[in-house]
């Protein structure tokens, strides 16, 4: 390739991962391989017998879904998480001051007789009764769900309950110039058949007093996973769409505010032929739909995982507690650089893979946390599975939530074996400071080299003069003899030359003096 004819790419502070081809103009020896979740044999959080809004009994639904957030609040020095439960139609239970339950024929948009509520918003939907609970924890391993008397539960104060949302994603607004308001939430109503927004001092105590109109006008349930980029200022909200006759698709919509206003949503990842293709081949499907997805910023890029339906049956009369399509779900890499347009990795195999049968993933990976929880030099995205596919009777799914890990920019990697290879950059501007690595040379060595834009080694800057790097590292910095990178000329390239290794990711860190 014309050196001309590459473009330059701004490098800034932070990590640059391998996901793409964005920063890479040649690669020789080297394979791009996914790197699929290490996850824990057991459930973090499960339905408990006794908690009616979660196990509603033996022979009935038993769900709790990760449909939002998990996060640790160094605040309080606790990880936090907004889980949904679900107790179906007709469950029979009151929780005054929130819309559950509907009685009576022809009620089901009615609450206690009432068309609207205070504030003149209409009562819509079924009564399935959508829970937000909470759960906390001091390792992000083992959760417990405190009795908060928040809300009675048929008289009694001992739950977990704090609001009816359909999910939530849950932001901590260190700023807020209203302490009642340093917690926001956002997420579909069931009661209203929309998009709210709620506010809290603690995360525990909520309020939709300042929010009597949708944020985002939505009619259909399912998750609403909103995430925010501190680069462009800017909240991106990803919302699953079932629509009449259409695949379930994913739409998005943007806004400068959690309030709005919020443009679109328009349709940005639809299921297509390659999709159908795959599910066929892996699990007879006669069609692909998508289900739910979670994408977030990460340094120069946009990490997401879609979960995808794989149709293998229409039901025309479904039973009692059955979804009208039966299929696994599957989560698959996908990633964006503007947060817009998506792209599935390249094989399409499962990021977090299913259990085996028995398992309590073994069906669906269905839902994920709006972003994964990264701290202690590891990526903790927690999921929620199933024990049965989609069209499973309510009566024998059980649905829980799991924790996926990955080493620290771990998702794909670029390796190669014992004949080595190399890996170039496009023109690079970077930052004054230092380069850093994240390799696994348990096996080999890693040796970089830094070019002139039309590929001839810098002066100083050779493989030779390069500090050979050996060993599993995550920060490790590549150094030279006699010279530092800040003495480089710009633009510059990069040279990585792997031998029996792999290279997850680089990154310039500031010097320090």
């Amino acid at each position: 390739m014309n050196p001309s004819e590459i473009a330059t790419y701004e490098v800034n502070y932070g990590t640059e991962l391998f996901v793409d081809d964005v920063l890479i103009a040649e690669r020789f020896g080297v394979t791009r391989n996914l790197h699929p979740a290490t996850k824990l044999d057991a459930p973090v959080i499960i339905p408990e017998p006794g908690k009616p809004w979660e196990y509603n009994g033996s022979d009935k639904t038993k769900r709790v879904y990760l449909l939002g957030t998990t996060i640790y609040d160094k605040q309080v020095d606790t990880y936090r998480m907004w889980y949904m439960a679900r107790m179906d139609a007709n469950h029979g239970h009151r929780i005054p001051g929130l819309y559950v339950p509907r009685t009576g024929a022809g009620e089901s948009t009615r609450y206690d007789g009432r068309r609207r509520d205070n504030d003149g918003r209409y009562f819509a939907g079924s009564d399935i009764g959508d829970l937000l609970c909470y759960a906390e924890s001091d390792d992000g391993l083992h959760w417990t769900k405190p009795d908060l008397g928040v809300f009675a539960f048929d008289d009694s104060p001992n739950n977990n309950i704090v609001w009816d949302l359909h999910g939530a994603s849950v932001f901590i607004d260190n700023q807020a110039q209203e302490p009642e308001k340093r917690y926001k939430a956002i997420g579909f109503f069931r009661r209203y058949r929309n998009i709210f927004l709620i506010t809290s001092p603690d995360g525990i105590h909520w309020s939709d007093a300042d929010s009597t109109h949708p944020v985002i006008e939505r009619a259909n349930e399912g998750p609403t996973n909103v995430v925010y980029d501190e680069k462009t200022e800017r909240y991106l909200a990803y919302v699953l769409v079932n629509r009449g006759n259409e695949r379930r698709h994913i739409e998005y919509s943007e806004s400068k505010s959690l309030n709005g206003k919020w443009t679109g949503p328009t349709t940005i990842l639809e299921p297509n032929r390659e999709d159908d293709t795959i599910g066929q081949t892996r699990h007879g499907a006669i069609r692909a739909e998508y289900y739910n997805m979670s994408g977030f910023p990460y340094s120069g890029i946009y990490i997401g995982i879609l979960s995808v339906l794989y149709v293998t049956a229409d039901i025309a009369k479904p039973l009692t507690g059955q979804a009208d399509v039966d299929g696994p779900i599957d989560a698959q890499l996908v990633y964006s650089r503007d947060g817009v347009t998506w792209h599935h990795f390249e094989d399409r195999s499962p990021i977090i893979p299913r259990g085996n049968v028995g398992s309590f993933d073994s069906g669906m990976i269905i839902f994920t946390a709006k972003e994964p929880l990264i701290k202690d030099n590891g990526m903790y995205w927690y999921y929620t599975g199933s024990t049965e596919t989609h069209g499973g009777l309510l009566k024998d799914k059980v649905m829980s939530i799991g924790r996926a890990s990955w080493r620290l920019d771990g998702f794909v990697s670029l390796d190669a074996d014992a004949n080595g290879g190399t890996v170039e950059t496009v023109p690079l501007r970077i930052p004054d400071g230092r380069l850093e690595v994240n390799v696994d040379a348990t096996q080999g060595s890693l040796a970089v080299e830094v070019l002139f834009p039309d590929g001839r080694i810098q002066p100083g800057f050779s493989a030779k003069t390069c500090s050979p790097i050996r060993g599993d590292h995550l920060h490790h910095p590549v150094n030279w003899t006699q010279i530092d990178l800040t003495q480089a000329q710009q633009p510059l390239r990069l040279r990585f030359s792997l031998r029996q290794a792999k290279l997850y990711s680089f990154r310039i860190v500031e010097s320090r003096l």
